[in-house]
């Protein structure tokens, strides 16, 4: 019995198998009979509609809404780049990143020795401390020698006054004393002259034998009376030097040419003090020297002071981003300006691209585009469009664009390729037409119509597209019969008779 059903079993195989090779073998041969069919078809349908007209497709113009956008991929970039310098000499301590490393904002990218910017500041800050003292040593002697110099040309003018005075009143007593002296001289030589000649006379009268005894004893009286005055004359003559007056007068003589004296020695001292005061007071360019040593030790001190701290605050990520180059190394020496990072920024992020003659004329800035990045979706708009051309690899003019994404996130990788949807422009409640029913020459788009059942060519002024319609501006109503195609293949041409088959819309 199992033996029976293994042979019914191998039978029914066989079976299927020999059907299955007569259906191949037939399968050539339907395929045939319906070429066979169609060109039958054809030649029939060809001379049916050489006389009732070539059969096209037709549709009409509608109402409706229209969106025009361009399509494009771009390439993601950063909208802002900074690179950072180094901000400070010295040497640099750790190096925390390295390209394509992805920072926040505050992180420390890079670290300095600060045991060898310590030495710098207070190297620094004794040199300050050194100028100081030297400045305000300097200015204090500067300004006692001023203070001693002001004191001796005071002093010396007062003492030029004392002495032209004194030498004044010492004129004005030695004139006194020498006119009273003249005087007292005068009356006594006078009188002495007086008593001479009197004294002469008597004597000569004496001497006269005429002369009577008591005159006689008369005149040597008078004589003896002359004889008294005259040394009564030389007395005074003599002792005339050393009357009250005059001893008073030669004292006070004396006294005004001792403060002469004095006052010349006290000027003599005011001038010695005076030359050494000019000696050592600073000139004006002194000053400024010693004033410019101290403020260039100040500012030496507070760049020493800044670079410290800037060295201690290392080199800090300014935003969020991307590394896109690092150029420091752990324990290098770097000079002042070297740049070490660049950072490009992951939260203001754009996607550029070059758009073609045709695609630019449709762009403005503003307009709303979608973007898709590695399966993501994001938004943005166009922020910029250049205003120069450049050639690409083709020769072919092309356009700069850069489109500002609005919400970038941590999935953004700078340099990918973006594809981009831009929203060009948008029309409601439009007249619009498929897109295949527009034809174009020389003069322009036109259109086929159906006027009397013949084909009529129509101009046509076109607005906005899409990728399905475009919307007419002018040359077209809603009632108008627009061919789409030949349905035979058939070129079509003014004045060809056709019939219409309508398509649905």
């Amino acid at each position: 019995m199992e033996q029976q059903e293994k042979t019914e079993q191998a039978l029914s195989a066989k079976e299927i198998k020999k059907k299955e090779k007569r259906k191949r073998k037939k399968a050539p041969v339907i395929i045939a009979v319906i070429i066979i069919v169609l060109i039958i078809i054809r030649l029939v349908s060809c001379a049916f509609f050489g006389n009732v007209g070539v059969q096209v497709s037709t549709t009409n113009a509608f109402r409706g809404d229209i969106e025009e956008s361009v399509s494009t991929s771009g390439k993601v970039v950063s909208e802002e780049k900074v690179v950072l310098f180094a901000p400070v000499s010295g040497r640099l301590n750790e190096v925390n990143v390295a390209a394509g490393d992805a920072v926040k904002a505050g992180d420390v990218l890079m670290t300095y020795d600060m045991e060898q910017m310590e030495e710098r500041l207070q190297e620094a800050t004794l040199q300050q401390t050194k100028s100081n003292a030297s400045y305000n040593s300097t200015m204090t002697e500067n300004s006692k020698s001023q203070a001693k110099l002001n004191e001796a040309n005071t002093n010396l003018a007062v003492l030029d006054q004392q002495l032209t005075d004194y030498k004044a009143y010492l004129k004005e007593l030695q004139d006194k004393l020498a006119k009273s002296q003249r005087e007292t001289q005068r009356q006594l030589s006078e009188e002495s002259y007086e008593l001479s000649r009197k004294s002469a006379d008597l004597s000569k009268e004496l001497q006269d034998s005429a002369t009577s005894a008591d005159r006689a004893k008369e005149i040597n009286k008078e004589l003896q009376d002359i004889s008294a005055s005259q040394a009564r004359n030389s007395y005074v003559q003599s002792i005339a030097g050393s009357s009250d007056y005059v001893v008073n007068m030669q004292n006070e003589i004396a006294s005004v040419q001792e403060h002469i004296e004095e006052c010349e020695n006290y000027k003599a001292k005011m001038q010695a003090q005076k030359d050494a005061g000019e000696g050592s007071i600073l000139n004006g360019y002194q000053s400024k020297g010693y004033a410019a040593d101290r403020d260039l030790a100040q500012l030496t001190y507070k760049e020493a002071e800044e670079q410290y701290y800037s060295a201690k605050k290392g080199i800090v990520a300014d935003f969020d981003g991307i590394v896109t180059e690092c150029t420091g190394v752990s324990g290098a020496s770097v000079a002042e300006g070297a740049q070490l990072i660049t950072l490009e920024s992951s939260q203001n992020v754009k996607v550029s691209f070059d758009a073609s003659k045709s695609d630019v004329a449709k762009l403005a800035i503003g307009q709303k585009v979608d973007i898709t990045i590695s399966g993501n979706k994001y938004e943005g708009e166009i922020s910029k469009i250049n205003r120069m051309a450049t050639l690409n690899a083709s020769n072919t003019p092309m356009v700069g664009v850069e489109v500002h994404m609005t919400n970038p996130d941590d999935k953004i990788i700078l340099g990918l390729d973006a594809k981009l949807t831009v929203h060009t422009n948008s029309a409601q409640d439009t007249l619009l037409i498929p897109v295949e029913a527009i034809n174009a020459d020389k003069n322009g788009d036109f259109l086929y119509v159906i006027e009397n059942g013949m084909v009529v060519k129509r101009a046509i002024t076109c607005g906005i597209s899409s990728d399905e319609y475009t919307e007419v501006l002018d040359g077209i109503t809603e009632e108008d019969q627009i061919i789409l195609n030949s349905l035979t293949g058939i070129s079509l041409e003014e004045g060809m008779a056709v019939t219409a088959v309508p398509m649905e819309q």
